[in-house]
C-alpha cells in the first residue's frame, strides 16, 4: 500500500525555482540540500503551502542527456493541479501583480471549478482550482450518465448498483480493466452521496 507522493520537479537550478515559488506563489522552503561540487549550489528543495508540497531537484548525471533533451521542449508536458479551498480569485491578482506568465486566465471550468493556470520558469503548467458552490439542480451529468441526486441521497441501493453498472460500462469502452472501473466507479459514487450531505 502506498503511504504518500510528492510531485518532484527536475529543473535546471534549484536555487531559481526556489525564488519563484517562495517570492511569486508564497511557497514556504521545508528542506534545502546542498553540493559543493563544481562550486556550492542548492541540488534539492521541499516546499510546501497549505496541503500543497512540490520538491525540486537537480538532475542527476545519469539524468543528463535526457534533461537536457526534455529543457529544449517548450512545454514539458508537466501539470501540477493545486485545488484551494478559498480566495482563488485574490491568488490570481497576486499572480498577476507578482508578473507571474499567466496561460490561462480565471474562468469557470468544465468541471465545476474556478480556475487559472501559470507557466513556472522551466515550462511546468500549474492549474489553480477552486470549487464552485453546489448547484440545486436535481441530477448532474457523470461520464454521460444523469444521476439523480435525491435517488443517490435516499441511498436507493437498487438505484446505485444499476448507476455503478453503467459507469463501469462506460469506462469499458476507454479500455479500462473492470477492477479499476468497478473500484472508480464505488469511489466515485461515494464521494457524489458525501458530497450532497
Amino acid at each position: 500500500m502506498m503511504k504518500s507522493s510528492e510531485l518532484v520537479l527536475i529543473v535546471e537550478t534549484v536555487e531559481e525555482g526556489v525564488k519563484f515559488y517562495t517570492e511569486k506563489l508564497g511557497f514556504d522552503i521545508v528542506d534545502l540540500q546542498e553540493s559543493s561540487e563544481n562550486g556550492r549550489h542548492l541540488i534539492f528543495a521541499r516546499l510546501h503551502k497549505g496541503k500543497c508540497s512540490i520538491i525540486l531537484r537537480a538532475p542527476l548525471i545519469e539524468e543528463l542527456a535526457a534533461f537536457s533533451f526534455i529543457k529544449r521542449c517548450v512545454n514539458r508536458c508537466t501539470g501540477i493541479y493545486v485545488e484551494m479551498k478559498k480566495g482563488l480569485e485574490k491568488y490570481y491578482q497576486r499572480c498577476i501583480k507578482k508578473g507571474v506568465k499567466v496561460v490561462g486566465e480565471l474562468k469557470k471550468s468544465e468541471f465545476g471549478n474556478m480556475e487559472f493556470s501559470i507557466r513556472d520558469p522551466f515550462g511546468a503548467t500549474l492549474i489553480f482550482a477552486e470549487p464552485l458552490a453546489k448547484d440545486s439542480h436535481q441530477s448532474f451529468d457523470v461520464f454521460g450518465i444523469t444521476v439523480d441526486k435525491n435517488a443517490l441521497k435516499s441511498k436507493n441501493s437498487a438505484y446505485i448498483k444499476a448507476t455503478s453498472d453503467q459507469l463501469i460500462s462506460t469506462l469499458k469502452e476507454f479500455g479500462i480493466l473492470r477492477r479499476a472501473s468497478k473500484k472508480f466507479a464505488k469511489s466515485k459514487l461515494k464521494e457524489l452521496s458525501k458530497a450532497l450531505k
